[in-house]
């Protein structure tokens, strides 16, 4: 999605210099697609943030109140396995979010420029 948003975003900046009503159509549609998948990306990182604190709560529960014995030590390897792994996918999907983000802000700034000529 990066990569179809920066080509998006290089074509359109060329495109901009002679503004037609189907290039304008053509802009407003793809604005919404990357607004929406923007939006849809952002739920997405929500969740991931949010099984996240869950997971991080859950194991520090069972650190405090779990007594420490074999089985205990393999729950808690286990949890902390997934919380390691949910870390790394939020990091991620943050990083992600925050490209798509500033990617539909330029996008914003091209269709002012786009109604000015």
């Amino acid at each position: 999605m990066d990569k179809k948003l920066k080509d998006y975003i290089d074509f359109i900046e060329k495109a901009a210099e002679k503004p037609s009503n189907e290039l304008i159509e053509y802009h407003k549609t793809m604005t919404q697609q990357f607004q929406h998948e923007r939006f849809i990306h952002l739920i997405v990182t929500m969740f991931f943030a949010l099984f996240m604190i869950i997971f991080f709560i859950l194991f520090l529960l069972l650190a405090i109140y779990l007594p420490t014995n074999g089985a205990s030590n393999f729950l808690m390897i286990g949890i902390g396995l997934i919380l390691a792994i949910l870390f790394v996918v939020t990091l991620f999907y943050v990083r992600h979010y925050y490209q798509l983000e500033n990617g539909t802000q330029k996008l914003e700034e091209l269709t002012k420029k786009l109604f000015k000529h």
